[in-house]
């Protein structure tokens, strides 16, 4: 697998199009719901996976998004910090699945 490229406007659709690619072809949607991860109200659950996973690269936290008004996800940051904080979702067992599906 090639590596992303470095974050910047210019290169945003292609980190897009690397994450959705790695979604597909670790099958990390199937996965996800095996962990108890579930669309919750009406923001799709790729939607926001999506954006956290894009978030690895520099000055790309939400908060810096925000701050900076660059903010460009498709919900609020209740929505994300509820997300990331939801009891229900078994973060352990998602860490744990990379190595029972080998």
């Amino acid at each position: 697998m090639s590596s992303l490229p470095s974050f910047d406007t210019e290169n945003e659709p292609k980190i897009a199009r690397s994450v959705e690619k790695f979604f597909k072809d670790y099958k990390v949607m199937e996965l996800l719901r095996r962990c108890g991860l579930r669309k919750s109200k009406g923001i799709p659950l790729w939607s926001i996976l999506s954006y956290i996973f894009s978030n690895v690269f520099p000055d790309r936290s939400m908060y810096m998004q925000q701050k900076s008004g660059k903010c460009t996800a498709g919900f609020s940051k209740n929505t994300y910090y509820r997300f990331m904080q939801n009891p229900h979702i078994n973060w352990l067992q998602l860490a744990s699945l990379h190595y029972s599906a080998s």
